[in-house]
């Protein structure tokens, strides 16, 4: 039999087997001992060994920034206990601030950010989890350096209620794309295999402004994994993109990130022309036939590099489908013709 401390004792601590009692305020506060797995996986060992030495770098700053930090600490709530926001020190402050940045690949902060606002809450239109692809989409990103931040479940069953607590970070700081974010290779190279139609997955996900490493209220979901055919997705139109992992060998295009905007006909490309032996033209096929356009041209401004003094330059784009790849040709139209040339701007295509 276990004896269970009691809450009618006052000022008792101690653990007796799974559960563990501490003082906090003249309260005696009951919890269960965490069970740890021996084992872990390189990513958690790396972000343990990341939170152990931004903590141990706290004991390097200066009393003036340890103040500041402290000050810091006053405008930032812990986990709820009974209803009171917990305490936290300069200290606590210190290290949620730069572990939150470290995940965002960010250096760590010895002055204290100021505090301005409170972070908002994630707002999107929609999301989906399907075997093929897990997407938000019409996500409003506060600013420019707003990061989401995404923790999901492995497969659990139908029957569980509550699964949040065996979430994992599978998205540290995912910066939206046209407020689409596309989290399946995320959760692909995180958990090791994708979705199971039919089973339950746990989501979290917060905004974390990067630069001072603030974060926003947590949003919890849970959803059933659906096949690809059962879910409406007519707000959502996968965009053409094109880049150098998608090209053959052999030609003479490099550096390559075409796409192709959602329904319009606006067209980014950034590339670097290397040039065709004998035309003054550059082109490049993909292994795949890419996108659903069958042809289109565009009109595109470019220069050429500095060693040659960035002389201005004009192209046409040819866009031709091939019953197995995608042709690309970039044609000299205007200004002197130097190369490499490099491209980079958006354009109007015509289909």
């Amino acid at each position: 039999m276990i004896v269970r401390p009691s809450i009618a004792f006052n000022a008792f601590s101690g653990s007796a087997s799974e559960v563990t009692a501490r003082d906090v305020d003249g309260r005696t506060v009951l919890s269960g001992k965490s069970q740890h797995s021996k084992t872990k996986t390189p990513a958690q060992a790396a972000r343990r060994n990341t939170l152990s030495r931004i903590s141990r770098s706290y004991r390097q700053l200066s009393d003036s920034q340890m103040k500041d930090w402290e000050t810091l600490s006053e405008h930032m709530k812990g986990i709820s206990t009974f209803g009171e926001a917990a305490k936290m020190t300069a200290h606590n402050a210190f290290v949620r601030i730069n572990t939150n940045r470290a995940l965002a690949g960010m250096p760590a902060l010895t002055d204290a950010p100021v505090y301005t606002s409170d972070v908002p809450e994630v707002d999107y239109d929609d999301f989906w989890v399907t075997p093929e692809r897990i997407i938000f989409v019409g996500l409003n990103q506060p600013s420019e350096h707003h990061r989401l931040v995404m923790k999901m479940s492995r497969t659990e069953s139908t029957g569980v209620s509550s699964g949040w607590g065996n979430t994992v970070i599978v998205a540290p700081a995912l910066s939206p794309d046209w407020g689409d974010a596309d989290i399946t290779e995320s959760y692909l190279s995180t958990i090791g295999f994708l979705p199971v139609a039919g089973q339950k997955y746990f989501l979290s996900f917060w905004w974390m402004d990067i630069q001072t490493g603030f974060t926003g209220e947590s949003m919890a979901v849970s959803v059933i994994c659906q096949e690809l055919s059962a879910v409406k997705m007519e707000i959502y139109a996968p965009r053409t993109r094109i880049t150098d992992s998608d090209l053959a060998e052999g030609g003479s295009v490099s550096d390559i990130d075409l796409e192709f905007s959602p329904a319009s006909g606006v067209l980014s490309v950034s590339a670097v022309l290397l040039g065709k032996a004998g035309f003054a033209s550059s082109e490049c096929q993909t292994r795949e036939k890419i996108g659903t356009l069958s042809a289109g041209d565009s009109m595109l401004l470019a220069r050429s590099s500095e060693d040659t003094g960035f002389q201005p330059q004009t192209y046409a784009l040819w866009l031709k489908q091939q019953p197995s790849y995608t042709k690309l040709t970039f044609a000299h139209r205007g200004g002197e013709y130097e190369k490499p040339t490099e491209m980079e701007g958006t354009s109007v295509f015509y289909a």
